[in-house]
């Protein structure tokens, strides 16, 4: 790619994250209902665990953009509230794993009824056509992500 093809990459990226943090991720509930200490940051701990089912504290700081430390902080509350658990990795002593527990699964189910309902709103004026667009455009930027190679 050429250089302005890959500085309108990076301006689009950007925009796209700009905009997904305007106009959805800021009108998703920031709190949980029922454990009133639950943050923004605890939210996307669960739901990355939700959708990954078990990870090392190493990938989810890399998910967040976040120092170990600070997660650790995160993921002993979350423990202490009962919503994730820690074991060791049988293949590897030196790692821990993290994963929900049940209340944690219930605790993110209840988050995304929550977060339905948000989109349905702000979707509400939207025309059937664009939106079968926008997420097959979604769906499409999910699976080609995946492919990229990781650069450390």
């Amino acid at each position: 790619m050429t250089y302005e093809e890959l500085r309108e990459l990076h301006d689009l990226l950007f925009k796209t994250m700009g905009l997904f943090h305007e106009k959805f991720l800021r009108q998703f509930p920031k709190e949980s209902r029922q454990y009133p200490g639950i943050k923004k940051n605890h939210i996307m701990i669960i739901g990355f665990l939700y959708q990954n089912k078990i990870l090392t504290a190493t990938q989810i700081s890399k998910m967040l953009n976040m120092e170990k430390g600070s997660l650790t902080t995160l993921i002993d509350q979350l423990e202490e509230f009962g919503l994730v658990i820690r074991c060791e990795d049988v293949n590897d002593r030196r790692k821990t794993l993290i994963s929900l527990t049940d209340a944690g699964k219930s605790e993110m189910e209840d988050i995304m009824r929550n977060s339905i309902q948000c989109i349905n709103k702000i979707l509400s004026n939207t025309k059937s056509d664009e939106l079968m667009k926008f997420m097959d455009s979604l769906k499409y930027a999910a699976e080609f992500m995946k492919k990229i190679k990781k650069v450390n």
